[in-house]
């Protein structure tokens, strides 16, 4: 009998089966936007694709995303596209092209873009900001608070505040140029989390028919929610929203946000900015904890591989990064300007791919949910819990879930069983959702009927994906006898061929 294990190869090199668990996002840009070269990526290992609309215009994304889908067609594998928001980004204003200097202990006057400033002392160096956030920055900062520019590398702190205008002194110096973005650690804003881009942006990416939303900048599941029900009035079937954590607000109100959203990213870019390097480890992995807890996705990102930006090899930190990650139980891993602008897009895939392969061997290390058990009256969770439990006895090559919402393999793969998931579905697009989910392979097959014959139609798939042969155990789960949604009831042993 053959048992299943990350160092099997594949039966049938024509399909996309993997073995991996932990998915991969890759982030397009100028260096990964070809039909050819996302099909590469997609060939390498990437399951889901990140548009960033901080950049480029709906032309180009709707370029994109039709190369997306034609490059998924062309690999024979389901990929997901998701949006990426940008989200309220406070930013510094126009400032001369070569930028302006700014010295430890020098004044600072901001003040709204576009207008002159009323109250700047004399010496003090003049810096516009976005008009539209002046106020309600001026307006939540206090005397004391620490304002930052450019990713925190310069620092300045509040002397005097009179909205719209704020006098800061600068505690680490540094140039700074136009645009770049500002972080109020510590200060909560009240600004909306979306934007009227946003907004326009988020109806462009419902008509495209992207697959998930990354929210930016949230901080409760109040905003989750609202997102939720813009969706719901633009399409009937609207994407599936991921929550980014990235403000201390948002990891104040982490629990709440988890059970609002479909899904998390860690996005430890800003969090590093907004909270401090020190506390991103930690936060990192209570996130995912607590995520595993609940059976929600998360994706951490940011930095991952990132010297492979310029270099074909990541260095031995960057390394352990992702393997830890996948030892902490995340869903998905992400590369963000390594695909989308970096010179070794393909190499950081594979060398990603790699690393999380060696990780899963490596089971000792792994601290994710090995403990699970179902929550108490759900009859789908019991049933998916059995299975995996039941394939590990077994040693079932796969556990195969026939599935209309994806909500049956969402559940098994709670429990992480060894087993491979297979979601064999009728539904394109919940098909694509699954890529954001730990160890689920999704299958699309023509309209699954009440009468059809199960057994046989999850062997055919099996066999011709190149996951199971002849005298091998799959265990299978579905709803008997009506096949609705939710309806998960049965739980079988079955041997190929018998």
């Amino acid at each position: 009998m053959r048992k299943w294990h990350p160092d099997t190869k594949r039966h049938n090199e024509t399909h996309a089966f993997s073995h991996r668990r932990v998915k991969i996002v890759a982030t397009l840009g100028p260096s990964s936007s070809s039909v050819e070269k996302i099909r590469e990526l997609i060939e390498e290992g990437v399951d889901v694709c990140r548009l960033n609309f901080s950049h480029g215009s709906h032309d180009f994304h709707a370029k994109l995303i039709a190369n997306v889908r034609e490059a998924s067609k062309a690999a024979n594998k389901p990929v997901a596209i998701m949006q990426d928001v940008q989200g309220p980004k406070i930013r510094c204003g126009v400032l001369p092209k070569e930028g302006i200097e700014l010295k430890n202990g020098d004044h600072v006057f901001l003040y709204p873009e576009g207008s002159q400033p009323k109250n700047a002392p004399k010496g003090a160096t003049l810096l516009p900001i976005s008009a539209e956030i002046a106020l309600p920055v001026s307006s939540a900062v206090q005397v004391g608070a620490r304002i930052l520019f450019d990713d925190g590398k310069l620092q300045t702190r509040a002397l005097k505040v009179n909205p719209p205008e704020i006098l800061v002194e600068v505690e680490v110096g540094g140039r700074l140029t136009s645009n770049k973005g500002m972080n109020l650690p510590g200060t909560p804003l009240s600004i909306p989390c979306l934007t009227e881009k946003d907004l326009e942006d988020i109806r462009f990416g419902i008509k495209q028919g992207v697959d998930a939303i990354a929210m930016s900048f949230v901080r409760s599941a109040e905003d989750i929610e609202e997102l939720r029900k813009i969706c719901k009035e633009q399409s009937p079937e609207p994407p599936i929203l991921i929550a980014k954590i990235e403000r201390e607000e948002a990891v104040e109100a982490m629990d709440s946000i988890i059970e609002a959203a479909d899904g998390l990213l860690v996005a430890r870019g800003d969090m590093a900015v907004e909270l401090g390097p020190e506390r991103v480890p930690a936060i990192q992995k209570k996130l995912i904890h607590s995520c595993n807890q609940l059976g929600v996705p998360i994706i951490t990102a940011t930095q991952m591989l990132e010297s492979m930006i310029q270099s074909p090899t990541p260095t031995r930190a960057e390394a352990s990064d992702v393997a830890n990650a996948v030892f902490d139980g995340t869903d998905a891993v992400m590369l963000s300007g390594e695909t989308a602008s970096g010179q070794y897009p393909l190499e950081a895939v594979r060398i990603m791919s790699e690393i999380i392969m060696e990780a899963e061997r490596s089971s000792e290390f792994y601290s994710g949910p090995t403990d699970m058990v179902p929550m108490p009256g759900s009859t789908v969770e019991s049933i998916e819990f059995s299975a995996s439990r039941i394939a590990h006895h077994v040693g079932a090559v796969a556990i195969a879930c026939i599935t209309h919402s994806g909500l049956a393999a969402r559940s098994l793969a709670k429990f992480r069983p060894e087993t491979p998931i297979i979601a064999i579905m009728d539904h394109e697009p919940m098909v694509r959702r699954l890529s954001f989910i730990w160890g689920v392979h999704g299958v699309l097959i023509p309209k699954i009927l009440a009468t059809d014959d199960l057994f046989g139609m999850v062997e055919t798939v099996l066999r011709e994906q190149g996951i199971a042969q002849t005298d091998d155990i799959v265990v299978v789960t579905a709803g008997i006898p009506s096949l609705r949604r939710g309806t998960t009831n049965m739980v079988k042993v079955h041997k190929i061929g018998r």
